[in-house]
């Protein structure tokens, strides 16, 4: 049956500024890993361009006329499409007015501040100097505390920001939240074995990329919508409907780190892959429902599946045969137990899953009191290099592996980090539910590397809902409770006892 004229005028715009978010993304994907490094101060200004332009787009009134149109048009509707689409129209209002908060021209500063700052940011990391990065990340900060006025809080501006990326969430349920699991978490770090590595020598980045290049066909991202590369600092993003872009970095004393990289980022991918995969995309309610659940899929097939026995018992004689190394060379029980191995470390990016969130913890300890005043930026590498001794018992040796170690505050993403541990929360929630369903599936995985059932209930339950639900309903219907840190403890417990056998 064809659409109503005002749903049709409605939706034709929307995926106007939806395409050239999606050329934004473009920009964003060269700049960092094809374009040279003398185009950075010109495609800062292409992307405030795009920026500006979908920002006026979004908050002209005209648009707000075709959005009330739609509203009239939908009351002609059957009840189950009208439902369909007034929840549609709902997450769009809400969009709209957070955007007509943001004058255009704060956005394309924004916009543009945050492309020069990743430049900054990655050569002051490279001279593991934070003095060549201060200066750009306090104006990111000023303009960060100026988006939080402009889009109002109750308590702390800190929440405004945080509400970007979960909406809904508060800094102090979060804190709560945080030293709940932090309690909880002590002493599991406290009886986690550590072991040494099984990598005797260097592993090739050809090595190590011909692996990787395997992965996320293995999980279910095909080549055909999706490719590898290589960045500062893994990342993945989604360039528009069969799209899907990858990065890694490689170690070559350390391979594990872009093998886990990849597992992660093709996590993020798949997530996009199953929302581009959902009826009338693009529509508002095909986006993804929050970071927090962006990164339940990314940690869930890093983790439960990338660090588990069924997984490389699969991956071990592919690894050997790429890796071009024998059985004696390197050992299962070795690498296995040094993939689950627990050791206190300097970089978040390169830490175990015991001790993640601790490392996810300190920064949202500092990235609050900056946002809300508390702290300095110059008094930034003192405070953090004092929090990594408390919370880890280490000495930041220099700003590269402390204060500069994270893109994130280069991209004024303030709010974002919570959404790793929230994350971390939900895939543990959502892969027990899964073994209950499917108390085989770890057979598959190991005989021969089918994870099939795995992603389809992952499109079923999380990939094809889009924004059609809120974050408790999906994960109540889902799982068929509320969200509950237990599971993420009892994973992480189960963990330690099965790698501590023989220890």
């Amino acid at each position: 049956m064809a659409l109503p004229q005002a749903l049709e005028n409605y939706r034709k715009q929307y995926r106007k500024i939806k395409l050239f978010q999606d050329i934004s993304s473009v920009l964003h994907w060269d700049s960092e890993v094809m374009m040279p490094e003398e185009g950075r101060e010109y495609r800062s200004s292409q992307i405030a361009a795009v920026a500006e332009l979908t920002h006026e787009w979004m908050t002209d009134k005209s648009f707000l006329g075709q959005i009330q149109n739609a509203k009239q048009a939908v009351n002609d509707l059957p009840v189950p499409e009208r439902e369909v689409w007034n929840r549609e129209l709902e997450i769009l209002m809400e969009e709209k007015e957070k955007a007509d908060k943001l004058p255009s021209e704060f956005v394309s500063e924004f916009a543009k501040l945050t492309n020069l700052a990743h430049a900054e940011w990655a050569e002051a990391k490279k001279e593991k100097n934070f003095k060549l990065f201060s200066k750009r990340l306090e104006e990111l900060v000023q303009l960060s505390k100026k988006q939080a006025d402009y889009l109002g809080y109750t308590t702390e501006p800190y929440d405004a920001l945080l509400d970007s990326y979960e909406k809904g969430a508060k800094a102090n349920q979060i804190q709560n939240l945080f030293l709940d699991l932090k309690n909880s978490l002590i002493p599991i770090v406290a009886k986690a074995p550590n072991f040494e590595t099984p990598f005797k020598k260097p592993i090739s980045i050809a090595k190590q990329t011909k692996f990787c290049n395997r992965l996320p066909a293995i999980l279910g991202l095909t080549t055909k919508e999706s490719r590898l590369d290589i960045s500062n600092h893994p990342f993945s993003t989604s360039l528009g409907k069969g799209d899907k872009r990858i990065t890694t970095r490689y170690s070559e004393t350390d391979p594990l780190s872009s093998i886990f990289g990849v597992l992660h980022e093709t996590g993020h991918s798949l997530y996009e892959s199953g929302l581009s995969k959902m009826p009338n995309w693009p529509t508002p309610l095909t986006e993804y429902l929050s970071l927090g659940i962006h990164e339940s899929q990314s940690r869930l097939w890093e983790n439960q599946v990338g660090r588990s026995l069924p997984f490389w018992e699969f991956m071990y004689p592919i690894l050997l045969e790429d890796f071009e190394l024998t059985e004696v060379e390197l050992p299962f029980q070795k690498l296995f137990k040094y993939i689950n191995s627990t050791e206190k470390s300097k970089i978040r990016v390169e830490a175990d899953q015991v001790t993640y969130n601790l490392h996810i913890i300190l920064r949202f300890e500092i990235e609050r009191d900056l946002i809300n005043g508390k702290i300095k930026v110059n008094d930034l590498p003192e405070i953090w290099n004092g929090k990594m001794k408390e919370s880890f018992g280490l000495t930041v040796e220099n700003d590269a592996e402390g204060v500069l170690q994270d893109i994130h505050w280069s991209m004024g993403a303030f709010g974002y980090f919570p959404t790793y541990t929230l994350g971390n929360i939900f895939s543990a929630q959502f892969f027990r539910k899964f073994t209950e369903e499917y108390p085989d599936s770890h057979n598959k995985f190991s005989a021969n590397g089918d994870f099939s059932d795995l992603l389809n209930w992952l499109r079923k339950h999380i990939h094809s809902k889009g924004k059609i639900v809120t974050i408790e309903n999906l994960v109540q219907d889902a799982t068929g409770e509320p969200a509950n840190a237990k599971y993420l403890i009892s994973y992480l417990e189960d963990k330690v006892k099965e790698v501590s056998v023989s220890n």
